[in-house]
């Protein structure tokens, strides 16, 4: 029998239904039906965007900053647990299919001072397990990536994930050139890898985008590596419990409000 994964979200009110691009036409307007209309999201692609914070004039030639798109609280399809998820700007990887295409051009987005963003994405008004960067792609503004990494670890945030396009074997190589890749990958406690593959969408896990997409936790060390596929079919649970089911389609007030 075909099973319906939904996730309810006490917090925010919102109806997270996994995959509904496979449910009969009549489930979808049962659903819409009892719930109101829906939207699509995923990785990477959700409802609403908060735009980059404003930035004073001279304040970017005060230390280290990064190019972003955009910010979200309470993600719940981008790591374990509740995330505030941030997407850096540019991305050379060329990706066929990607979602976020408007994020590859290296000067799209907002150049932001580092302590700057890491202040809105710990806004205590919101809760969260800890904070996912995404592009574009991250490693490919590796200091202003290091440099954001460790403000929000002075700030006491305990849980940092990255998505990157390359594989962790080519970061591995890459960071032998640039001493900042190695430091992030150093200072993370996960990594989600590899480019987004169009033909295997349909096997994405609760956190990536294609199913050759990996899980990657304790990147800093090769003996505490664990890459776990992304496939559907695993239900992922991490060490601290937090991994939550999570799905690509939302209902009611919280994809009313995000058009």
């Amino acid at each position: 029998m075909p099973e319906l994964n939904v996730t309810l979200d006490a917090l925010t009110g919102a109806v997270l239904v996994g995959e509904p691009d496979r449910l009969p036409p009549v489930a979808l307007s049962n659903l819409s039906a009892l719930l109101g209309p829906g939207a699509e999201m995923g990785c990477a692609r959700p409802l609403a965007v908060l735009p980059p914070p404003s930035v004073a004039e001279g304040e970017r030639a005060q230390g280290a900053c990064a190019r972003v798109g955009g910010y979200v609280h309470n993600s719940l399809v981008e790591g374990p647990g509740r995330r505030t998820s941030v997407f850096f700007s540019g991305c050379t990887l060329g990706c066929s299919g990607c979602w976020v295409p408007d994020l590859h051009a290296s000067g799209a987005g907002t150049l932001v001072p580092v302590d700057r963003l890491a202040d809105v994405l710990l806004d205590p008004d919101y809760e969260r397990d800890g904070i996912s960067v995404l592009g574009g792609e991250p490693f490919q503004q590796p200091e202003g990536l290091l440099a954001l990494v460790r403000a929000l670890r002075v700030r006491g945030c305990g849980h940092i994930l990255c998505y990157s396009g390359y594989t962790h074997e080519a970061l591995r190589r890459l960071a032998d050139r640039r001493n900042a890749i190695a430091a992030v990958l150093a200072e993370i406690d996960m990594l989600i890898d590899g480019p987004f593959v169009e033909a295997l969408a349909h096997l994405a896990g609760p956190w990536t985008g294609s199913g050759n997409q990996r899980v990657i936790g304790a990147v800093s060390s090769a003996e505490r590596t664990m890459a776990l596929p992304g496939a559907s079919a695993w239900p992922i649970q991490w060490d601290d419990g937090l991994g939550r089911a999570c799905g690509l389609g939302a209902f009611g007030e919280a994809a009313r409000g995000a058009r």
